[in-house]
């Protein structure tokens, strides 16, 4: 056999971490990314601390496309190590943006996502993931 009982567990881990992660992402992002500019600076001013001079808008609509590509990406594994590394980084400034806000449950949450993010940036999309299907052709 080519690949190890052992070698298969592990890829089906991956890939029902993948699918998780994508929904969890696709389910906050995607209905605000669509929800227009009301949505778009709601978000923006949620992290309007990182103050890079970019109107709220602008900086709320990055970021929610961001995190909805990112989902897309986890997915079906194109690109999955780059959507990784930025979704490392969302996390990060959400769980500074909660540690100056006060909330305790959410700095731990945007934390341990930022942690199987950079798990993830470890072990990559595992065997089953469309990009990788569609290389070995």
């Amino acid at each position: 056999m080519l690949f190890s009982s052992q070698e298969r567990g592990i890829n089906l881990g991956l890939l029902l971490m993948r699918i998780g992660l994508a929904a969890m992402l696709l389910i906050h992002s995607l209905p605000r990314l669509i929800g227009g500019a009301a949505q778009w600076k709601s978000v923006g001013t949620t992290l309007s601390y990182v103050n890079v001079g970019l109107p709220l808008q602008v900086l709320g609509f990055v970021v929610l496309l961001m995190e909805t590509l990112g989902g897309v990406s986890l997915l079906c594994g194109y690109l999955f190590r780059t959507a990784c590394i930025i979704l490392t980084f969302l996390f990060g400034l959400y769980c500074f943006n909660y540690i100056n806000i006060g909330y305790r449950t959410l700095t731990l949450f945007s934390l341990g996502l930022a942690s199987v993010f950079i798990g993830l940036i470890n072990t990559g999309p595992g065997r089953y993931a469309v990009a990788v299907k569609l290389e070995k052709k």
